[in-house]
């Protein structure tokens, strides 16, 4: 491409992204604003949300926690256990 074709591509860009921000700069963009009423939905649903939290965990801490009572250990799961100990201490003893 030719060094003169270069700068017509270069100056049509330039002239359309100045068109462009233009148009943007002639047209601010509204903010955006919360009305009263919508405001007080959010409020009134973040309160109750944390009420719900808040009573959950009261109800939580009333609530006594049951231990678990130790289960006895079985002579076989014991001697399984022993037997595996053994096994693996010859294992590296060998």
């Amino acid at each position: 491409m030719s060094a003169s074709a270069r700068r017509r591509i270069a100056a049509a860009q330039r002239k359309r992204w100045a068109a462009v921000t233009r148009a943007k700069a002639a047209q601010p963009k509204p903010k955006r604003r919360l009305s009263a009423v919508g405001r007080k939905a959010i409020i009134e649903a973040t309160q109750k949300r944390w009420a719900t939290v808040r009573a959950a965990k009261a109800k939580a801490a009333r609530k006594p926690k049951a231990r678990k009572a130790a289960e006895p250990k079985n002579a076989a799961t014991q001697n399984a256990a022993t037997c595996k100990r053994l096994i693996t201490t010859d294992y590296i003893l060998h």
